[in-house]
């Protein structure tokens, strides 16, 4: 049995084995709490092991070993829920009730900020708002109704899981080639991702194993490991298009940040106005910028010390017309907008070292600022309106599919769902490299040896 064979068995299985429990937990909602949680667990150990199989015929040398111990570490993981399975019987009800609480409140923020800055149908969020804080509040005070709506949410998720899982295993080239546009949009709407809290903290991990590596190991061959591309999905490019995640170790900046490079250009959004934050910058108004990519990496790298991770992303000359399109009703609604530093250039302000995030950035990179008139980017918010949102918005219309998730859409649980397109067919992402000071400094050197010759 050739290993392509195998693997669409062993993914087949895992689909099939996730959604049936999902299917059992439905049917029998009164199930005590203790059973529950032991099918949930049978659920991660089938999807773990499918994924270590995965592993094993997929994956060569050091990047095979260190997926395999990752795999190897989420089943000892499972094993420690299962010895725990009392403790969490208990805990997991309140823990999904809070989460709905949790998620109601994001949503009445969302719908408060909407109905100000003018977004049509603002009304919906408010709904969705109150009816999710009065299911959490209920969720709470009525035990056994908190039971049955956990086993029937995870249920419903289950199902839906391993149909994605059943699909992937399936989801070949020549699957892709016959399937009509309208089943293509179909597939995209309806995959479905871990939870995105879930990711919050990839990001973390991601740079801790990368700072491990560098220090203990040979740099550059560590960074070609981590490296992917996938060349029959890279087909005709003509303009360079990256979606980039970015590592730090500033406290804010550790969750993470999603930017993109159209070109020799990077446009980025999130909350670049230390004048209007609130909630400790949690809120604050809308900024986009764009700059020159060169001087942004640069300044990314060399000096914020970040470490970047690009995936890039192959679109028709079709497409790049419809995110050029996307953008110019993006410019249609700003107005451009200058931090500290640019108004005593222009003696608005007293001269000073002005230090904000904005100041910061323009010093470093001479980047144009804009800040929204009306709309959903017209605010900033970290739950629901980041940086991500703008990735979304420019590639809407295309064949670029967006990350299932319903919720919160973290940098970290956007870098899982790139990287899950990276290696799925039918996607276009067809490239995964990283850009870090090791980077840079092995580009110099070759550069001055080119010079040198």
């Amino acid at each position: 049995m050739n290993q392509k064979k195998s693997k669409k068995i062993m993914e087949t299985s895992s689909g099939v084995g996730v959604a049936g429990i999902g299917i059992y937990m439905i049917s029998h909602p009164r199930t005590s709490v203790e059973d529950l949680v032991v099918l949930l667990i049978i659920a991660l150990v089938i999807f773990t092991f499918v994924n270590t199989i995965a592993v094993i015929l997929k994956f060569q040398g050091e990047n095979k070993k260190m997926k395999l111990i990752g795999a190897l570490m989420n089943l000892g993981f499972s094993a420690v829920l299962f010895y725990f399975r009392f403790a969490l019987a208990e805990l997991i009800p309140y823990v999904f009730a809070s989460y709905v609480l949790i998620n109601s409140i994001v949503k009445f923020i969302s719908a408060v900020t909407y109905w100000r800055d003018g977004v049509p149908n603002y009304g919906i969020s408010f709904v969705n708002g109150f009816l999710s804080f009065g299911f959490g509040i209920y969720l709470f005070f009525n035990s056994y109704f908190k039971t049955v709506s956990f086993a029937m949410v995870a249920g419903i998720y289950l199902i839906w899981y391993g149909v994605t899982l059943i699909f992937d295993a399936f989801n070949e080239a020549e699957t892709q080639a016959k399937m009509s546009q309208s089943v293509k949009k179909m597939q995209r709407r309806m995959r479905i991702a871990l939870p995105s809290l879930l990711g919050a903290f990839v990001p973390m991990t991601l740079l801790k194993k990368y700072d491990d590596k560098i220090a203990s190991e040979d740099a550059n061959a560590y960074i070609l490991s981590q490296e992917m591309i996938i060349p029959e999905k890279a087909g005709i490019n003509p303009m360079n298009v990256e979606i980039l995640v970015h590592l730090s170790k500033k406290l804010m900046e550790a969750f993470g940040h999603v930017d993109l490079i159209f070109g020799d250009e990077v446009i980025s959004y999130g909350n670049f106005d230390k004048h209007s934050y609130r909630l400790g910058g949690i809120m604050s108004d809308g900024v986009l910028f764009i700059c020159n990519k060169d001087r942004y990496l640069r300044e990314s790298i060399l000096n914020d010390k970040k470490v970047l991770i690009s995936f890039k992303v192959a679109f028709s000359d079709e497409e790049l017309e419809i995110i050029k399109k996307n953008y110019e009703r993006f410019q249609e609604n700003m107005e451009e907008w200058f931090c500290d530093t640019q108004l005593a250039e222009r003696g608005l302000l007293e001269p000073g070292n002005y230090t904000g995030v904005e100041d910061t950035i323009y010093k470093g990179t001479g980047a144009r600022f804009y800040k929204f008139l009306k709309g959903p980017l017209k605010t900033y918010f970290a739950l629901d309106t980041n940086c991500v949102k703008v990735a979304d918005s420019l590639f809407e219309k295309t064949g670029f599919e967006k990350p299932a998730t319903g919720n919160i859409v973290t940098p970290g649980a956007y870098y899982q769902f790139l990287m899950g397109a990276l290696e799925r067919p039918g996607t276009k992402i067809y490239e995964k490299k990283i850009y870090s000071r090791e980077t840079f400094e092995n580009h110099e050197k070759l550069l001055l040896e080119k010079t040198i010759d």
